[in-house]
């Protein structure tokens, strides 16, 4: 499969549906979480829908590889950055 565009991974993330942005600053860790539910996906673990209601970078992994499907590691790693690249920290409720 072709490395995900900026296009296609914008218009994934505007696709999903959760209550509230609990992500925190993107790095190494989160990087690492992100894959982790990448691979959960692909194994075919589900995620329990309450698990979905607020987005952590582990979910997010898991949501984006439902759409995606199998990347190669590169291929991830461009879709986590981009997403890196445009987080903004979560306004207070």
């Amino acid at each position: 499969m072709p490395t995900p565009t900026h296009q296609a991974i914008d218009e994934a993330f505007a696709a999903l549906v959760y209550d509230r942005d609990e992500r925190k600053a993107p790095d190494a860790h989160r990087s690492s979480k992100f894959r982790v539910g990448w691979a959960a996906a692909l194994e075919g673990k589900v995620y329990e829908p309450e698990k979905l209601e607020r987005l952590t970078w582990l979910n997010l992994g898991y949501r984006l590889s439902q759409h995606f499907g199998a990347l190669t590691p590169e291929q991830i790693d461009v879709v986590y950055d981009d997403l890196a690249a445009s987080w903004r920290e979560p306004c207070a409720a």
